[in-house]
């Protein structure tokens, strides 16, 4: 108890001596570390940041739109659990109830042959070409721009899913 004591008058004492060496508001001012203002230019200057705010948020997306980009989860980590878990059994079960080779077999699902035949191949370099790692980045907007016009004018689409037709951004 008495080393707790001592504490308790070492961190007064070291908070007294931090405050004594606090500059006063008049110097603060002075140094601009507080900005001077009236009332209303502080009124004005939270109403702009109000503003900035506001626009910023309204471009942020949706809880329903992050929930269909697989973002959000409406569900809690034990729910998601769970359906993993419920999931996980019912493939275990789906699998379980597997008909064997033999079974393939007899019902000629399947067939083998009795000989296997080997021949040698020639090497060749088997990297498929990529060519849209070249893509500038006008020309995926073209193409972002195509997509959309066929979606939006030739695409059948009925009419009640229309609303869910997704468009790339231009």
């Amino acid at each position: 108890m008495n080393n707790s004591l001592a504490e308790k008058i070492a961190r007064k004492d070291s908070l007294e001596r931090l405050l004594s060496n606090r500059p006063s508001i008049r110097e603060m001012h002075e140094r601009n570390i507080i900005p001077e203002q009236t009332e209303k230019e502080r009124a004005e200057s939270r109403e702009s940041i109000s503003a900035r705010l506001e626009r910023r948020l309204s471009f942020r997306p949706m809880p329903v739109e992050l929930e269909q980009r697989n973002i959000l989860h409406h569900l809690t980590p034990a729910e998601h659990q769970q359906a993993m878990e419920e999931k996980r059994n019912f493939l275990l079960r789906k699998l379980s109830f597997r008909p064997t080779v033999e079974e393939l077999r007899e019902r000629k699902i399947i067939q083998f042959n009795d000989y296997v035949e080997v021949t040698e191949a020639q090497l060749y370099d088997r990297k498929a070409d990529k060519p849209w790692t070249r893509l500038t980045p006008k020309d995926k907007a073209m193409i972002r721009k195509e997509l959309n016009d066929f979606k939006a004018a030739e695409m059948e689409v009925h009419e009640g899913s229309r609303h869910l037709t997704r468009f790339h951004r231009p």
